[in-house]
């Protein structure tokens, strides 16, 4: 009787211990977007109205500290696409910052926040995050995601 109290006294105390990680849980992946960054997104999406604006994002692991607008090379409000070149100079000065290149924005004028099947189908980047600000309509809003080999995953954004 001694033994199976004290191991269900061990028991208990290892349950209590527990954290997260122990049960096998993962902690919930976040972007951090100064209110600054978002500001300039916003601004810049509503320039490229009516049709989709598209830029860059560099940063550190998760923290937007730099938005780099892009032309759109196929400006129409249900696409957009970047030139290779004008992607090449951006990049070369993320490096000369120091920062890292972490995401691309891009906007639905008319739409909601959410991936398109061509945003699905186009995606290159499964390491970087996705966001769509949706503007032009009643609610200003913009969302983040991850996007791999066909995969969504929506990517809470905490303002700072």
């Amino acid at each position: 009787m001694e033994l199976r109290k004290r191991i269900e006294s061990k028991w208990k105390l290892r349950e209590r211990n527990l954290n997260s990680r122990d049960a096998g849980a993962t902690p919930k992946e976040i972007v951090r977007m100064p209110w600054r960054i978002y500001k300039k997104i916003m601004i810049e999406v509503k320039k490229g109205l009516p049709n989709e604006a598209c830029g860059l994002i560099s940063g550190s692991t998760n923290l937007c500290q730099t938005i780099w607008p892009m032309r759109n090379t196929e400006p129409t409000p249900y696409s957009f696409a970047m030139d290779p070149d004008e992607q090449d100079h951006v990049m070369a000065k993320m490096i000369h910052k120091k920062e890292v290149f972490m995401g691309i924005y891009h906007s639905h004028p008319y739409g909601s926040p959410v991936p398109s099947k061509d945003d699905v189908t186009f995606s290159q980047f499964p390491e970087v995050y996705y966001f769509i600000a949706a503007v032009g309509g009643r609610k200003e809003e913009i969302r983040c995601y991850t996007i791999n080999n066909g995969k969504v995953k929506h990517i809470d954004i905490v303002f700072e």
